[in-house]
C-alpha cells in the first residue's frame, strides 16, 4: 500500500478492513503512530511538531480522508489526496 499523502516526509497510509474508530497510520523515521480522524487521538511513537502537521493536513482534509477511509473498508481501491 503507497501513502495517500506525503506531508514533509511523513508518510500517511489508510488500510483496508482495518479496525474502528477511522484513523491513519503516520510513518517517518523512528516515528510510527496512528491519529482518530474525528477526535484526534494519537496512540505509537510522534513529535509534537509532527501530531500539529498532520491536524493541520486533517483540518483542511478530513472530508476526503474520511472518504478514502469508507472505501478501504468496504475493499474498495482508493488513491492519493491530490494538493
Amino acid at each position: 500500500m503507497s501513502a495517500i499523502y506525503i506531508l514533509e516526509g511523513l508518510l500517511i497510509y489508510i488500510y483496508g478492513f482495518d479496525h474502528n474508530p477511522p484513523h491513519i497510520h503516520v510513518r517517518r523515521g523512528t516515528e510510527q503512530f496512528t491519529i482518530t480522524i474525528k477526535d484526534r487521538i494519537v496512540e505509537g511513537r510522534a513529535k509534537s511538531k509532527s501530531v500539529i502537521l498532520v491536524n493541520e493536513f486533517l483540518d483542511t482534509h478530513e472530508t476526503e480522508v474520511m472518504e478514502l477511509w469508507n472505501k478501504a473498508q468496504r475493499g474498495e481501491p482508493i488513491t492519493k489526496i491530490n494538493r
